[in-house]
């Protein structure tokens, strides 16, 4: 993927909470645990309340009603701000939820890690744009971020099918790309973006073409439709049962972690617990010849994983497990723990967590408009180059380079980037020597 689409998409999904329609796999089994930071939500969720079985196989799919009067800009507060805007009525419908739900929920996703990181990305790019405009991007996020909680819900428990999922996705994803279009310039659009805002339902099609309908198949030698042939839809359908209730379940007691309300062991209990009951139920189901055709193999099922080369941090384990990011793309958490005395990592931990606690006290200060994003710009900047000074006098050179080089990455970027480059040209350059022969 280039840069550009990856901008997109850490805008519009925030980095990793794509797993249900991408395919990504979330078993515990005895590796670190993923946790969705994009997914906090106020309220308390205990691992008993996810619903039975039976719920996700009777509920029927719900479909959007036809469109009504989209809510109104900004709707409940005292002074309308004009870029604030909200999707069409036919999501609230389909969600059963309505004005004052999102105006009081979407609060919660405030002080994300991936709200925080995109609004950093904003202010170092757009240092010059009006506080209302920003102000406004901060809502229209967050009002998006609870909607695709939401939606995810509804999907996962089975009140909408998989196609009512991505079309409502699409729906949502293509709203927020235009409230960029009415706050921004075209020039500062593809500051943020990288691409031009025509470029961005393109995007978005595209990555939703290929959301796969069972996100379960590990099998990557055999393409879904050959993999219907050979397993019988029904059982299909009642594996992905399963599955989506284990996400349900792995979702929930993200959002109690977050919050403080389970510590980590226990909820690596629980989900084990749970891979191992997802993992009874498919050999209950399959047959042999039907799980190596899904999964691969039987110890493929088991591991909870493809048997081709996994990238070396999956989504956030690096952070759950360390307690920081790992900048360097081909280093993995093992080479980290072994290659590294654990007082260090202590020590890179302790910078990571305070940085972040002191960011997020900065923000509640932008939001009750004691400081400007100017401001805060310039202290997150100190804050970065403290935490930089920090772990370069606590690690080596070789150390620092084995969590934090990035260069590797922007190598494989660019070589991204220039091969979609020359593509562009070599087929520029053909469709206009058709035009001069014809």
């Amino acid at each position: 993927m280039n840069k550009r689409n990856k901008i997109i998409l850490i805008a519009i999904f925030f980095f990793f909470t794509f797993a249900l329609v991408l395919g990504i796999y979330l078993f515990p089994d005895e590796e670190p645990m993923v946790v969705d930071q994009g997914k906090v939500t106020a309220e308390k969720i205990t691992p008993q309340q996810s619903p039975p079985d039976a719920d996700f196989k009777k509920k029927p799919a719900l479909t959007a009603s036809p469109v009504k009067n989209p809510p109104q800009a900004d709707a409940g507060t005292s002074k309308a701000n004009p870029y604030v805007s909200y999707p069409d009525e036919t999501l609230f419908e389909l969600l059963g939820i309505d004005m004052d739900q999102l105006l009081e929920g979407r609060d919660a996703f405030k002080n994300t890690f991936v709200h925080v990181e995109w609004m950093d990305r904003v202010n170092e790019l757009l240092k010059d744009l009006d506080p209302e405009k920003k102000a406004a991007i901060v809502k229209n996020q967050t009002s998006l971020l609870y909607i695709k909680d939401k939606l995810n819900e509804a999907y996962l428990t089975g009140k909408i099918d998989h196609q009512t999922f991505i079309k409502s996705l699409a729906d949502l994803m293509k709203w927020h790309q235009r409230t960029y279009d009415s706050i921004l310039t075209g020039a500062e659009y593809e500051a943020l973006f990288e691409a031009p805002s025509a470029d961005a339902d393109g995007y978005i099609d595209a990555l939703l073409d290929a959301a796969p309908e069972y996100s379960f198949i590990l099998n990557q030698e055999m393409p879904v439709e050959a993999v219907k042939e050979k397993v019988q839809v029904y059982k299909l359908e009642e594996v992905n049962s399963h599955f989506k209730k284990m996400i349900f379940d792995r979702d929930n007691i993200g959002k109690q972690i977050l919050a403080g309300e389970i510590p980590p062991g226990q909820a690596r209990e629980i989900l084990v617990k749970d891979q191992q009951a997802f993992i009874a139920k498919c050999k209950e189901i399959l047959t042999e010849d039907e799980i190596n055709t899904i999964f691969g193999s039987v110890e493929a099922l088991e591991a909870g994983a493809s048997q081709t080369e996994p990238p070396k941090v999956e989504d956030d384990d690096d952070l759950v497990e360390l307690g920081f990011m790992i900048d360097n793309p081909n280093t993995s958490i093992d080479d980290v723990t072994k290659k590294i005395d654990k007082a260090k990592t202590e020590d890179i931990k302790f910078f990571y967590q305070q940085r972040a606690i002191e960011r997020k006290g900065y923000i509640k200060k932008l939001d009750a408009g004691e400081i400007t994003p100017e401001e805060l710009d310039n202290i997150s900047k100190e804050m970065d180059a403290a935490f930089e000074e920090n772990c370069k006098s606590t690690l080596t050179k070789e150390e620092y380079q084995l969590i934090f080089d990035r260069q590797k990455g922007a190598e494989k970027d660019s070589e991204s980037l220039k091969k979609l480059t020359e593509q562009e040209v070599t087929q520029e350059k053909t469709n206009k020597e058709n035009e001069t022969k014809e």
